[in-house]
């Protein structure tokens, strides 16, 4: 998967945000004589600041930039190839004024972003119920040509979720996922969402509950035709959208760490091209009509019904997938003997 914005094979990341500030300059005239500083751009960039230097450099080799001092601090230029003239009192631009210059920078950051963290979970997701794996940093930082600090950050946020953990050594490990693990995690969802729902059910709108129901009945009445992306919807409205409502931030957080089901779901889909998660819809509906009722304890007991319910549905997804090949390891994880 390519991760690089504008290019059409992978550049390493100072060379990224070396275009990316080049273009900005020449489109933006009043970062003409503009002081920035090292630590801001690497904020603007979401990166660790050695990548924004050697950019830097790369820019003043081109004279459209030029440094102050030994300082960590720089002046724009727009034109290059002349002279350059430092401004005898030089604008000092703050992040907020960069932002609003780099506004489509950030967007596509944002975006790669997102794109990178879906990527990682799939191919971890994908690996779970074939045994442990170790996570080499560096490997995927090279593999999606980005900071390590970026993949840290990542696998940091992997880690609450339940979806990664680490030794004793402190390596990143994924798996093994046993049906023990998940029957345990079922159990804590299974009294910890209805808790959450019953926090959650006074501050919930009917219109957002029959946008969710409307969703439902769609999806059953095309259960053949349900896309992958259409059940993680249909999960995350219940069990992560819904819930939220709640303002007991703790519980939230303990059961976020408790649904690493909802991350492999799509591994359970994937084998046979199946969509496993039809007979859910009905327990869906069920407790979004007790909501619209304003019956809120039959709410609560129908989700832990329906947890309990998917805890033996999910067992038997795991056991069935035990007969299919596993799937190529990324250049990044390496399986434990």
């Amino acid at each position: 998967m390519n991760f690089v914005h504008k290019n059409t094979t992978p550049q390493p990341r100072y060379r990224q945000i070396y275009e990316e500030i080049a273009t900005t300059l020449e489109a933006n005239r009043p970062l003409d004589g503009a002081l920035v500083n090292l630590g801001t751009l690497a904020k603007i960039f979401k990166t660790s600041r050695t990548p924004v230097y050697q950019a830097l450099q790369m820019l003043e080799a081109d004279q459209r930039v030029s440094r102050v001092g030994r300082k960590a601090e720089f002046i724009f230029h727009r034109q290059s190839g002349q002279k350059l003239q430092t401004p005898a009192m030089p604008v000092r631009y703050t992040e907020a004024d960069l932002r609003s210059f780099f506004k489509n920078v950030l967007d596509t950051e944002k975006q790669r972003s997102v794109d990178l963290h879906h990527d990682i979970e799939q191919q971890i997701a994908n690996l779970l119920p074939f045994g442990e794996f170790w996570v080499n940093e560096q490997k995927a930082a090279d593999h999606y040509h980005v900071s390590r600090t970026i993949i840290r950050q990542a696998l940091s946020k992997f880690a609450e979720r339940g979806l990664i953990g680490k030794d004793y050594r402190s390596h990143w490990t994924v798996g093994p996922l046993t049906s023990k693990r998940l029957n345990d995690l079922f159990i804590i969802r299974s009294k910890l969402e209805p808790l959450a729902l019953r926090e959650a059910a006074e501050h919930i709108s009917s219109k957002s509950i029959h946008q969710w129901l409307e969703r439902c009945h769609n999806a059953r009445d095309n259960a053949r035709d349900i896309s992958q992306e259409t059940i993680k919807q249909l999960e995350d409205d219940l069990h992560v959208h819904l819930l939220e409502y709640s303002n007991n931030t703790p519980l939230l957080r303990f059961i976020h760490q408790s649904q690493l089901a909802l991350v492999v779901n799509d591994v359970f889909a994937k084998p046979r091209n199946t969509r496993p998660f039809s007979a859910a819809m009905t327990e869906h509906i069920m407790i979004y009509e007790y909501l619209l009722r304003g019956a809120v304890e039959p709410a609560a007991l129908a989700l832990e019904t329906h947890i309990q319910l998917s805890a033996k549905r999910t067992t038997q997804r795991l056991k069935a997938l035990s007969i299919f090949p596993m799937p190529p390891l990324p250049s990044w994880l390496t399986r434990h003997a």
